[in-house]
């Protein structure tokens, strides 16, 4: 498929996990990627990965919770590529602390990257859309933890939380300018944030609880972004699309499995 021929696509966080499978992706599928991260060294990795299967990428480094560094380096991204179709926030962290230990400092910092960093990345591109006049896509990554408890990550589920009502209103916000916007829902995922958490027990416990039995890899993730971000998904906005194999279906509750994006 090339849905994105000839189009530039901005990814966050896209030096690791669902931003490096979601980058990668949407390369293959005709798309110049802006890689962006917070370390040029992963930045720079993706592109090369993506330079070696024919695709087309250029590197960013941006700190998506600081005003400054995104507006700059979204407008050298019009400025080199053009204008942006599509958007993908993926960039998150997340920190394990009990609410009633957990710092204000701790707080701010989750919520500065995964909440305020997408409504940052949002409006700095849709800025550039509505000047333009021309209609695009834009992608938020939440979590189950948007709508299941997560322990002692307070700072995480609200931004994940946050996310999702996010996406609802800017979605109503920007449809008379052709602006869709859209959040994937991930549950347990392989990726570098998770995967030193999965240890046999957790899997142990993640495998009973998943309908479908497995840990998502990153490009299944990547995959239904893929859908949001193309044509197809022209007529959604404001919709939030789970990929986490059933989990939050599941009815059968074990008590203490660790399962963020």
């Amino acid at each position: 498929m090339n849905r994105f021929r000839g189009k530039v696509a901005i990814v966050t966080g896209a030096g690791a996990g669902i931003g490096r499978a979601t980058a990668l992706r949407l390369a293959s599928e005709g798309a110049q990627v802006a890689a962006f991260d917070i370390s040029r060294e992963r930045a720079e990795e993706t592109v090369k990965t993506i330079e070696e299967n024919g695709g087309r990428a250029a590197p960013f480094v941006a700190d998506v919770s600081e005003k400054v560094s995104v507006e700059a380096s979204v407008d050298a991204v019009v400025t080199q590529l053009g204008l942006p179709f599509c958007l993908v926030n993926c960039a998150g962290i997340l920190k394990i602390s009990p609410a009633l230990t957990m710092t204000v400092e701790e707080f701010d910092a989750v919520i500065g990257v995964n909440l305020r960093g997408v409504f940052l990345m949002s409006t700095a591109v849709a800025r550039h859309m509505v000047a333009a006049a021309q209609p695009g896509r834009i992608v938020n990554v939440s979590s189950i933890h948007a709508a299941i408890s997560l322990r002692d990550s307070a700072g995480y589920a609200a931004s994940k939380g946050g996310i999702e009502a996010l996406t609802f209103t800017l979605a109503a916000d920007w449809a008379e300018y052709g602006i869709t916007v859209n959040a994937v829902r991930p549950g347990a995922t392989w990726s570098a944030l998770t995967t030193p958490m999965y240890t046999p027990e957790v899997l142990s416990a993640l495998e009973k609880r998943i309908p479908l039995g497995a840990v998502a890899q990153p490009e299944q993730v990547a995959a239904a972004i893929a859908y949001l971000a193309s044509e197809e998904a022209s007529y959604s906005t404001g919709a939030v699309l789970a990929v986490d194999g059933g989990y939050t279906v599941n009815g059968d509750l074990p008590g203490k499995e660790y399962s963020p994006r």
